[in-house]
């Protein structure tokens, strides 16, 4: 693995937000060196808080679709 394309550094990075990213980063340090640390601890906590991010407003989108037409519903059948 290595960041010669897209389609690898996809993979890539693909693979250190799933946890998976001793492995590469130690493969980054054996053909670099220390500088390889920064980059890759800056992926993991960049890209888990988008994720955390994006699943919390797919939750807060549903619970705000749902209590919104819960209301109306109530509305129609006392009429």
């Amino acid at each position: 693995w290595n960041f010669t394309d897209f389609m690898h550094s996809f993979m890539i990075v693909f693979r250190v937000l799933c946890g998976e990213w001793i492995e590469s980063m130690w493969d980054c340090m054996l053909v670099g060196d220390v500088s390889c640390i920064p980059f890759f601890l800056a992926t993991v906590v960049i890209g888990n808080l988008v994720v955390l991010n994006l699943f919390l407003a797919l939750l807060l989108s549903n619970f705000g679709s749902s209590s919104l037409s819960a209301p109306t519903a109530d509305n129609d059948t006392n009429k």
